[in-house]
């Protein structure tokens, strides 16, 4: 099919038109941690058949402590934080990873939202932030519910790449040393996230109610993503949910999770007792997470098919002027 040019641009600025509407995204729900309970920190919609929507709870073991006790758990910088006792605070679940005697991916926190009222081409995207001390797993899993009860691995999607420098805290006791670094940060297409801290990054340093202090930042990597497939049953159900969970390496082939288990800075198993993955008594490493988004997204291939098509047009349009000008 031949266009002439105003055809052409016609189309050019038709599709152009069209991209900021593909990069849109709906927040279907947010957890941002930000009170003194574990009620009220849920942004979204609250309505679900099969199980309790708008909840963050533990898998596979107790529900974490509340976000706010006697001791302020903070959360990343970018949090616009809330204002209790006269000083900002932004705050995070913290979350214990597995015990060495656990399974793998066993034992992590869920989240429940509903996706209803997605438009049609749309995905669901999961993005959130989050840092680990050095002692914590290096491998978490992606899992996914469409039923609000039965979880698993998610199938093949979307995942994100970052490399970013944050800040932190070594050691296990004040005064803390402040300690920088490149934090990495990797989801695969099958939702195993590989998370390598920075040095030796403790998550210890923490406000209290009786001595207020500005909040670390602890190594918070923002922005990590996952876009789940569509056609999978996650758009447009009131029980949709996931969970991130501790994985074992998954080059590691056996259900020894202390072997099964590695620390994030070194990568080495709970036989190296000094960097190495520490939570044999229930000690040792934890993981933070905040700014949990569920969102609705344009479909991945789409954005591909109108950029794609952009180019078509684009070339089409370059190759009638270069014809005229012979």
């Amino acid at each position: 099919m031949r266009m002439n040019v105003p055809q052409t641009l016609c189309l050019i600025a038709t599709l152009v038109g069209v991209a900021p509407l593909a990069s849109a995204q709906t927040i279907l729900g947010q957890w941002n941690a930000n009170n003194t309970t574990t009620t009220a920190i849920y942004l979204g919609a609250s309505s679900g058949t099969n199980a309790a929507s708008g909840v963050a709870a533990g898998y596979g073991q107790p529900n974490p402590p509340a976000p706010f006790s006697s001791v302020v758990t903070t959360g990343t910088p970018t949090d616009p934080g809330t204002d209790v006792g006269g000083t900002v605070f932004n705050r995070a679940y913290v979350v214990n990873p597995p015990l060495t005697t656990a399974a793998n991916e066993s034992v992590g926190m869920s989240f429940k939202v509903p996706t209803t009222g997605m438009a049609a081409g749309e995905a669901v995207k999961l993005s959130w932030s989050q840092t680990v001390g050095y002692r914590s797993s290096r491998y978490f899993q992606l899992l996914a519910t469409t039923d609000g009860t039965t979880f698993s691995p998610v199938p093949a999607g979307t995942g994100s790449a970052i490399s970013t420098t944050v800040n932190g805290f070594s050691g296990t006791a004040a005064p803390f040393t402040p300690i920088s670094g490149t934090a990495n940060v990797t989801v695969s297409s099958v939702g195993l996230i590989d998370f390598q801290t920075i040095n030796l990054n403790s998550l210890s340093p923490s406000s209290t109610t009786t001595a207020p202090i500005s909040p670390y930042d602890v190594g918070f990597v923002n922005n990590i993503e996952f876009t789940l497939p569509v056609g999978q049953g996650f758009e447009n159900n009131a029980n949709f949910g996931f969970a991130i969970v501790g994985a074992f390496d998954p080059n590691y082939v056996g259900s020894n999770g202390a072997e099964g288990l590695l620390s994030s800075v070194a990568g080495t198993n709970s036989s190296d007792t000094t960097n190495g993955y520490n939570r044999s008594l229930g000690s040792g490493g934890s993981m933070r997470l905040d700014l949990v988004t569920v969102s609705a997204v344009p479909e991945p291939g789409s954005l591909g098919l109108v950029g794609g098509a952009a180019a078509v047009a684009a070339a089409s349009l370059r190759g009638r002027r270069a014809f005229r000008r012979r």
